[in-house]
């Protein structure tokens, strides 16, 4: 697409100057024809006291050239005048076409930075933001349940360590209830038989 416009502008610049250089040519070839045959009608004519007498052929061949050059110049600005209307016309085209390749180009650039994300569309660096601030919510959230667990290792730990120390401190409890309920028992013992030799 984008070749052929060029050829084209190049073939119309192109003929836009050949014709304007060609016309250029023929006006100044047809400005020197009637400027020659006009002196040569001057110089060629007779004089009569202080009037030049020139003859009706050379005056009526001077009107035919001069009506032919006219003519041509009138046929010269048609064809500037065609031509200058497909040069708008073809410009204009070529502006229309620009301006549709530029819409699709702006649909297409809108496709390509475009993402689907959910069924919402984003654009690619709103879908960078939410992306990477959510992997940021997620390691900060992983690291609070990571200091979570080791707090609650080292309670359970703490904690563990302090139901040994409680039940080893209980165990010496029971071991020191039991011989003191012996010692108690003996002693009761002790002092009813005592009491049993005396009532004897």
């Amino acid at each position: 697409m984008n070749i052929i416009k060029g050829f084209s502008i190049i073939c119309l610049g192109y003929f836009l100057l050949s014709s304007s250089a060609s016309m250029a040519q023929s006006e100044e070839a047809q400005d020197n024809g009637l400027e020659n045959t006009f002196r040569g009608m001057i110089e060629g004519s007779e004089t009569f006291q202080q009037y030049k007498v020139i003859p009706i052929t050379k005056i009526n061949s001077f009107e035919k050239q001069l009506s032919d050059t006219l003519e041509n110049y009138q046929s010269q600005i048609e064809q500037a005048e065609i031509s200058k209307n497909n040069a708008e016309q073809t410009a204009d085209s070529l502006r229309s076409e620009v301006q549709l390749l530029t819409t699709d180009l702006e649909e297409t650039q809108k496709q390509v930075d475009g993402i689907l994300f959910l069924g919402m569309p984003m654009t690619k660096s709103g879908y960078n933001i939410m992306f990477w601030t959510i992997v940021a919510i997620l390691i900060i959230g992983l690291a609070l349940v990571y200091a979570l667990f080791l707090n609650s290792n080292r309670v359970t730990k703490q904690t563990k360590v302090e139901k040994e120390r409680v039940d080893n401190e209980l165990e010496e409890l029971r071991k020191t209830s039991h011989e003191k309920q012996v010692k108690i028992k003996r002693e009761l013992q002790t002092a009813l038989n005592k009491l049993e030799e005396q009532n004897r």
